[in-house]
């Protein structure tokens, strides 16, 4: 298995104003034990909440 050094998420969100952090905060912590630099990609699709602000 090769090894990377960066892995890109992307992360389609409709109306997750209120779960989005969570999420974030989650993968993060498993970020951090295994040490692999994240890019994240939030892709707002036509939320009707304040997603595109979170």
């Amino acid at each position: 298995m090769k090894n990377f050094e960066k892995l890109s998420i992307v992360v389609p969100c409709y109306n997750e104003e209120e779960t989005i952090m969570l999420f974030f905060e989650e993968v993060e912590k498993y970020k951090k034990k295994i040490g692999l630099k994240l890019e994240y990609i939030f892709v707002n699709d036509g939320s009707k909440d304040n997603t595109l602000n979170v």
